[in-house]
């Protein structure tokens, strides 16, 4: 039965004494004799934390690496269309500035109704009259007689 382990002389893997948690896997492991005063051996197969989180990286022994591939990517592309945003909504700032700071004059006259039918666009004429209080006859001096 695999168990955390009390913390062993030396992890059965990388050899170290890292301190960090051990899995000890209760199982005999015919190791080295790690160097040392007094000499260690490494009889038991206890495995490090980090050994342990090494060999699940490479295993993946939950399938996550596509899905984490997969946000990554999506991540990168939401980043990009932020900044694209960004980028829109500076132009569009320094555009209103612009304007406000130097307005364009309007062209004189009245603006061409184009794509709408000849009835809709003298009723439209006909309200733009009514709302300036003014009427639609040419506005030219009566002659002097």
């Amino acid at each position: 039965m695999t168990k955390i382990a009390q913390k062993p002389a030396y992890c059965a893997s990388c050899y170290q004494q890292d301190p960090v948690r051990y899995v000890d896997f209760e199982a005999a492991y015919d190791g080295p004799v790690i160097p040392g005063s007094p000499r260690v051996t490494v009889d038991d197969l206890i495995i490090c934390e980090n050994c342990l989180g090494s060999a699940f990286a490479l295993l993946d022994p939950q399938g996550l690496k596509q899905t984490i591939e997969e946000l990554a990517e999506l991540c990168a592309q939401q980043a990009e269309a932020l900044d694209a945003k960004d980028k829109t909504i500076v132009g569009a700032k320094a555009t209103i500035e612009e304007l406000v700071d130097h307005p364009i004059a309007k062209f004189p006259g009245k603006p061409k109704l184009i794509g709408v039918s000849d009835e809709v666009r003298r009723r439209i004429t006909q309200g733009r009259f009514e709302r300036r209080g003014t009427s639609p006859a040419p506005k030219t001096k009566a002659k002097a007689a």
